[in-house]
């Protein structure tokens, strides 16, 4: 299977986490999910969604979502860059740590500012950028 693009991760990233969070608290699998939206076991959308590669329709949302208890919005495609935001922490600085490719501050309040300047191979990137997607730090408007 291909990796996801960043295009891919960015506009299905918050899919493909919320429906893999419920299948994993659940016990359920890519079949289950499409048995929800009347499709056989081996249908390919289940499959997609689990691994990032696209969002429901709005009416399958609106099924998932009855079925799942996950939000709509949490099914839904994010159109661009335009939609994802980074929370700005505040300006004081307590800890400070700066390299030419990571810095990282820590506030008086307990907040985390991280910064990565580095080019990697996709193969490297893609799950890096993942894994960001699934901690919630970059997260849709």
């Amino acid at each position: 299977m291909k990796p996801q693009t960043p295009e891919q991760i960015i506009a299905y990233g918050e899919v493909a986490t919320s429906l893999r969070e419920w299948c994993k608290t659940n016990g359920k699998r890519a079949q289950d999910i499409n048995a929800i939206v009347g499709k056989p076991a081996n249908y390919s959308a289940g499959f997609q969604w689990l691994n990032g590669k696209g969002a429901p329709s709005k009416y399958n949302r609106i099924l998932l979502a009855k079925a799942t208890g996950i939000p709509e919005e949490k099914l839904t495609k994010r159109k661009s860059f335009d939609q994802v935001t980074i929370e700005k922490p505040p300006t004081t600085k307590f800890v400070s740590k700066t390299s030419d490719i990571l810095s990282f501050t820590v506030t008086d309040t307990g907040e985390a500012r991280i910064k990565l300047d580095v080019t990697l191979p996709m193969q490297s990137a893609v799950p890096l950028f993942r894994l960001i997607l699934d901690a919630g730090v970059v997260m849709g408007s």
